[in-house]
């Protein structure tokens, strides 16, 4: 016997299950309609999704406020606005980017010897997004699909140089930072100039701040319009980088991200 959630709902579709939030799921089925139309009209909403058009008219104007959707002064139609493709465009590079750079970290890894990462800021966090393990039997090891504090990595802040300082005072809004080690920097203000320094050299670096034995060197990845999308990053445990080890690969690392930037155009 078919269960409750087998049930069609008003769009044809299989009932949503239980736990849904009505507003969210509306909005979500809203935006799915550009997949088929490059306009929508509030009447075509309020008959496809089967609402008032008074509802209809404030998820529109809350889309819009968000710049998610754009009103057409001539014809009153909605189309996607900025925002939406904006993060559709970022999706598409990301995983674009990602289809490239495995050779370029395998490279970059065997340039060095050590662990390399890709990686992309999301707020105030790095993600990891791609690595290429070193071969030797102590190594720092792969950091993918890791969430971590970018203040506290030379990944993220190479990422964070990108930003100016209002944005990252809106990032970080008390102005203190978490600390993962004792040598994290524990205030904005503190962390500031070391982006100032990660900016003038090209790439930015990490002494036992995210995990005291790991050392890093990161560079960013620009695209054919100057912006920062991704970065790339070499990882060791401190027991290889010493002295001058940082000074040794930072070449290597902006050399090979450059080239990257170059082949995502």
């Amino acid at each position: 016997m078919a269960g409750e959630d087998d049930t069609p709902d008003r769009s044809g579709q299989a009932k949503s299950p239980s736990g849904l939030i009505g507003a969210v799921d509306n909005v979500l089925h809203l935006l799915r309609m550009f997949e088929d139309h490059e306009t929508i009209r509030v009447n075509q909403v309020a008959q496809r999704m089967g609402l008032s058009r008074s509802t209809v008219h404030r998820l529109l104007a809350t889309l819009s406020h968000h710049q998610f959707v754009q009103q057409d002064e001539g014809s009153r139609a909605y189309r996607p606005g900025p925002a939406l493709i904006d993060i559709g465009l970022s999706v598409v590079v990301n995983i674009d980017i990602q289809a490239v750079s495995r050779d370029v970290l395998t490279r970059l890894r065997d340039e060095t010897g050590e662990t390399t990462h890709l990686a992309c800021l999301r707020g105030a966090d790095v993600v990891y997004l791609d690595a290429v393990e070193s071969t030797q039997a102590v190594r720092a090891g792969s950091r993918v699909g890791w969430s971590v504090p970018a203040h506290a990595t030379a990944i993220g802040k190479v990422l964070l140089a990108e930003l100016p300082d209002t944005e990252l005072a809106t990032l970080h809004p008390s102005g203190e930072l978490a600390k993962l080690t004792e040598h994290t920097i524990g205030t904005l203000d503190d962390l500031l100039p070391a982006l100032t320094v990660a900016r003038e050299r090209g790439y930015a670096t990490n002494d036992g701040e995210s995990q005291l034995e790991v050392r890093s060197v990161a560079a960013a990845v620009r695209d054919g319009h100057g912006h920062t999308r991704v970065a790339i990053a070499v990882t060791a445990p401190a027991s290889r980088a010493g002295t001058g080890w940082t000074e040794s690969v930072a070449p290597t690392v902006t050399r090979i991200a450059k080239e990257l930037s170059e082949r995502i155009g």
